[in-house]
């Protein structure tokens, strides 16, 4: 069996509780994890050079290691598209606004509109981070083709909005008996996609907001599809989100220590962040 590459993304960082990111950079720094964060540059209407308790943070993650990459603008539920089924079933507001009003969310995804945010994202990136950013996840996984196109007429070279299987969101609203399989079309490697981006597809999310009680399951559920991705030779992207892991929620990490651990035994099993991972399996260069 070829070699395995575990990829810990978690999102929203620049936005709410700068404290639980830093659990989280202390939690990752103890077991010698990479991740990608994803960042959110201007969240609550407030661009990240007025935050600063966030950019020692951010400036932190960088020098040990991890990767800062874009996380939509301000993180509405359909700044950059229309979030996939899955993802509405936990946004009910959310579901019952594009139940009842489909044509006008869709006409705020033109191309103009979008293109616009990206490069005023970039923009806060390039003035309090110091570089660019060449790869994007849009807030709640929400996507349209105007927004591959405005990815790739601004120089980003990956997306990473696909989800390979939906279990994770039945098991963040306790549908333990859903029986919804892999997406068909979404493999569980990068592959190349709209506008010429490559899309580099989550597996699943594990950690939303657990107990105690609920460590065994979604810790199964991470291992169960660690094990099917490492048959199939793909990448095993994870998605998470700092506040909801951490804290009171902590509860959280002790599945990734868990899971850490697991991969680790394994002995074929490598961490690192999207970028690394394009790097080693398609010869794609990041930053």
């Amino acid at each position: 069996m070829s070699e395995t590459f575990f990829v810990l993304t978690n999102d929203d960082a620049g936005s709410q509780e700068p404290e639980r990111f830093q659990e989280l950079l202390d939690f990752l720094s103890k077991h010698q994890v990479p991740a990608t964060f994803f960042v959110v540059p201007a969240a609550g209407g407030k661009p990240l050079d007025r935050k600063p308790q966030w950019l020692d943070l951010l400036h932190r993650a960088l020098d040990e290691g991890h990767e800062l990459q874009l996380h939509g603008f301000n993180h509405g539920p359909f700044e950059f598209g229309v979030p996939p089924g899955f993802m509405l079933d936990i946004m009910p507001e959310s579901k019952a606004r594009w139940a009842q009003e489909p044509e006008a969310i869709q006409a705020e995804h033109t191309l103009d509109v979008l293109r616009d945010k990206l490069a005023r994202g970039k923009e806060i990136f390039h003035r309090t981070l110091g570089y660019e950013p060449q790869g994007f996840r849009s807030g709640c996984l929400a996507i349209c083709d105007n927004m591959y196109r405005a990815l790739a007429g601004l120089g980003f070279r990956w997306s990473s909005n696909l989800v390979v299987n939906p279990m994770g969101w039945h098991y963040i609203l306790r549908q333990y008996n859903a029986r919804e399989p892999w997406q068909e079309d979404v493999p569980p490697h990068p592959f190349p996609y709209q506008a010429g981006l490559m899309e580099v597809p989550l597996i699943s999310e594990y950690t939303w907001y657990l107990k105690g009680k609920d460590v065994d399951r979604h810790f199964n559920l991470a291992k169960e599809d660690l094990d099917r991705v490492r048959q199939l030779c793909g990448a095993f992207v994870a998605l998470s989100h700092y506040y909801a892991m951490t804290g009171e929620w902590a509860t959280g990490l002790q599945v990734y220590e868990r899971l850490f651990a697991y991969a680790r035994e394994q002995g074929d099993v490598e961490f690192c962040t999207v970028s690394q991972l394009l790097k080693r399996r398609h010869g794609e260069v990041t930053l």
